[in-house]
């Protein structure tokens, strides 16, 4: 499979690149556009960000005074951590545009068959470890999420034009390299409607609802050729996060990853399901039964009861923050942390939401400041683990902390 779904994992303002991409400024304006962090930290610990996305169209009545919403699923740890072929991450714009967009290549990584029925996937040539980027690199394709229509076929429609016109305006080198990629079977209905497969044959639109994801705002969602590589796992060795200010899609390590180690994402679901209800959602929105480890564990060691807990205990701290005892909502997040411990799954997506919530129920609950600094100190570290540290959210949490001290 080599789809990515992410969420898979949040949202910042767009801010100018802090990273030491400034002999590229210029061409990265003029390349692909949005997403990540909105205006504030994460206020719910439901939707990690890098863990779903959705293509969604918003249609509405000719007067315009009601409005519906449809969703197709598809849903540096230091300051010197950076791409190891820095080389293949500087794109120039002009380029791009003559030569076409092509998959990143590098020493550090390659393409591989899998031989395991899950087609292409990627594979590490050097050792990363927790934090270290892997790639980082724009979007091949970029369509608009919303059309304005009065019908949800109206707006399926305008959606299936809006990616064909976008990939016809592409070079013919990056055409064929999204034809290339996996396409899920929901799209292979081998009829003759307008964008989808005939006769099994991956179709612009098969690709892009396959292996996009949902940029930022939601506005538009991208494609990105070597993101759209990696494979599934639900207990993932690497994260993606849409870096607005960068204008790319930026992979990390979220634990060590050994030389000739497959590189696996997340495709969801944004909750902590149990194996079956993992299994139900990406046989749904990805055609496909996961296999990877955790799905084999299933409770075999306590996994699934973990999940479980962890998904209840998620739905209440938001509650008890607000409406309960502090110091049970803290208590209700500390259990939570230990559990992802537990179930190898302490990743940023899911980290980060509940350490700000440990952050807000310390200041505006509790009234303890040395708590609350411990708590946005670790979300800080978590943060620039998983999105760099000159990320807009990493920046913006220093701020933040700073005003503590």
């Amino acid at each position: 499979m080599n789809d990515t779904d992410m969420d898979p994992f949040a949202c910042f303002d767009d801010s100018d690149d802090d990273d030491d991409d400034d002999d590229d400024d210029e061409n990265d304006q003029q390349h692909e556009q949005q997403h990540q962090y909105g205006s504030s930290p994460p206020q719910n610990i439901t939707k990690p960000s890098s863990i779903t996305s959705s293509r969604q169209f918003t249609y509405s009545t000719e007067n315009g005074n009601s409005t519906a919403s449809y969703s197709l699923q598809q849903d540096e740890q230091s300051q010197g951590r950076r791409l190891v072929d820095e080389a293949n991450a500087r794109l120039d714009a002009a380029t791009a545009v003559k030569d076409g967009l092509l998959p990143v290549t590098s020493s550090s990584f390659e393409v591989f068959d899998t031989l395991t029925g899950a087609g292409k996937g990627l594979r590490a040539l050097k050792v990363f470890e927790y934090g270290d980027e892997i790639l980082r690199e724009y979007a091949a394709m970029r369509v608009p999420n919303h059309q304005a229509a009065e019908s949800l076929e109206e707006a399926e429609q305008l959606h299936e034009r809006a990616v064909q016109s976008t990939f016809n305006n592409l070079h013919h080198s990056t055409q064929n390299a999204i034809i290339q990629l996996h396409s899920c079977d929901q799209w292979m209905n081998h009829d003759d409607s307008p964008g989808r497969h005939a006769s099994g044959v991956v179709t612009p639109l098969g690709a892009y609802q396959s292996n996009s994801y949902t940029l930022g705002d939601q506005k538009c969602g991208g494609l990105f050729l070597t993101t759209a590589r990696m494979n599934h796992s639900c207990r993932p060795s690497a994260t993606h996060i849409w870096r607005p200010d960068l204008q790319k899609t930026v992979v990390f390590a979220t634990r060590r990853i050994e030389i000739g180690e497959e590189i696996f994402t997340t495709y969801g679901p944004p909750e902590c399901l149990d194996t079956e209800g993992r299994r139900d959602y990406l046989r749904e929105k990805f055609s496909f039964e996961c296999g990877c480890e955790m799905c084999e564990e299933g409770n075999r060691f306590g996994g699934d009861d973990r999940m479980i807990e962890i998904n209840s205990l998620q739905e209440d701290i938001s509650m008890l923050a607000q409406t309960g005892d502090p110091k049970i909502a803290i208590d209700a997040v500390e259990r939570c942390l230990s559990l992802l411990k537990e179930q190898s799954i302490s990743i940023g997506a899911y980290r980060q939401p509940l350490l700000h919530y440990g952050y807000q129920i310390a200041m505006d609950g509790l009234k303890d400041i040395d708590l609350a600094k411990s708590y946005l100190s670790k979300e800080l570290a978590v943060t620039q683990q998983c999105e760099g540290p000159t990320s807009p959210k990493a920046l913006q949490i220093q701020a933040m902390l700073d005003d503590l001290f």
